[in-house]
């Protein structure tokens, strides 16, 4: 019997995007706070060799990925994220498949574009 990690739940609170591209595309980076408990993703592969190395690695207190890297994060059951929509409702991030076989992050009350993510504010 094989067991699976459970994935990681991220909050996504913040995205860098670039305005040149189409809806599906635009979305460059996403971010969010380090939650309690929580082992932030990192896509430096510096910290991802000292963390196989055994060394100590200090967590920021927020991370922030490229938007390719939490997709495939999300494909491979690493991570699952999720955004706040007013004070108490959490939804859902999943990966999508654009018209042109783009694949994006999109919340699940989006019917199409990623409108939800494209409202967070710019991670700074």
């Amino acid at each position: 019997m094989v067991e699976r990690a459970v994935a990681t739940r991220l909050q996504i609170d913040c995205v860098n995007k670039d305005e040149r591209l189409n809806s599906y595309e635009c979305i460059r980076r996403v971010g969010g706070p380090s939650l309690p408990g929580t082992t932030p993703p990192d896509a430096s592969k510096f910290m991802t060799e000292l963390r196989r190395r055994g060394l100590p690695v200090v967590h920021r207190r927020r991370w922030n990925l490229p938007v390719d890297e939490a997709i495939q994060g999300v494909v491979d059951g690493k991570w699952n994220f999720f955004i706040e929509l007013g004070m108490y409702d959490a939804v859902n991030v999943e990966v999508a498949r654009s018209s042109s076989g783009t694949l994006y992050l999109k919340t699940e009350v989006d019917v199409d574009t990623p409108d939800e993510l494209l409202f967070l504010p710019e991670c700074r």
